[in-house]
């Protein structure tokens, strides 16, 4: 028959299988609940028989656990605030860690998870989520209500509070609007209303075209003047110039026997490339 010494349970055994029932009784409503435990129970691992002397480094816990080192310090925060673990800061070394039992009392998780769920990356992805719904509120002007009430039809919205309306009817106040009735019947007179007549002279006085006269329209099928039958129009001025090149005395050639290269009008001798060439290679033959 076994003693009663047989029957007690480690510190560190009860203190598992505690937050062992934790983690069934709440895993369902808080499932962060059950990493927290996965950690607190890998340091319960390198503690003594009185849950006291657990000193592994956050590396090791990432390890064992297959999490970051910034999730198993957050584990550890929760673990501290539901008052099962005690912590000791040792300079340059890993802290020790003491295990407290909860000794039959209720652990209240929901108080200290946010440790878990508020990481950096969901507080700036709830940011940048709600900085895209934000819309700026815009109030209706006095002008605006006013013409609701009487035409059905909003006349102008403007960014900020309500304001009388000044200047003319057809300014425009924020964001553009379709203009009044009093604008479309006070409009400029220098608005063009007609399309410009495309021959005949400007009808702008600013601008200092030639005058011009309407031309008739050639219609179709009507036989067109042949300009080449009385010498005149361009057939005949590409005849002159052509007889103008042709008149031009033939270009020089360069002297040199191996170059023969045409000058511009009016040189004879060497072209420029071999006057250079014999400057640097033949000084005899340098020119003067």
């Amino acid at each position: 028959m076994s003693s009663s010494e047989d029957r007690v349970q480690w510190v560190s055994t009860a203190w598992i299988n505690a937050l062992r029932d934790e983690a069934l009784r709440v895993g369902r409503e808080l499932p962060e609940v059950a990493r927290v435990v996965g950690i607190g129970v890998w340091i319960a691992t390198y503690a003594d028989k009185d849950g006291s002397n657990a000193f592994p480094s956050r590396e090791t816990l990432a390890t064992l656990a297959g999490c970051s080192q910034e999730t198993v310090t957050r584990a550890v925060k929760v673990l501290l605030g539901v008052g099962v673990l005690m912590r000791k800061r040792r300079p340059n070394a890993s802290a020790v860690y003491q295990l407290l039992m909860p000794l039959g009392r209720r652990l209240d998780w929901a108080a200290h998870i946010h440790h878990m769920t508020e990481t950096r990356q969901r507080k700036a992805y709830a940011r940048k989520k709600a900085e895209a719904f934000a819309e700026p509120t815009r109030t209706a002007s006095v002008d605006a209500v006013r013409t609701a009430t009487t035409d059905g039809v909003p006349d102008s919205v403007r960014v900020g509070g309500s304001e009388p309306p000044t200047g003319t009817p057809d300014s425009v106040h924020g964001r553009p609007r379709k203009a009044s009735a009093d604008a479309v019947r006070t409009a400029s007179t220098d608005a063009p209303t007609k399309p410009t007549p495309t021959f005949g002279r400007d009808p702008h006085t600013d601008h200092t075209l030639a005058g011009l006269e309407p031309r008739p329209q050639v219609r179709a099928r009507e036989a067109a003047k042949d300009e080449s039958s009385t010498g005149e129009g361009p057939a005949a001025a590409a005849r002159a110039a052509l007889a103008a090149v042709r008149e031009r005395p033939p270009l020089a050639r360069c002297t040199e026997p191996d170059c023969d290269m045409p000058l511009p009008p009016g040189v004879t001798g060497r072209c420029e490339g071999c006057r250079q060439y014999l400057a640097i290679t033949d000084p005899e033959r340098r020119p003067a």
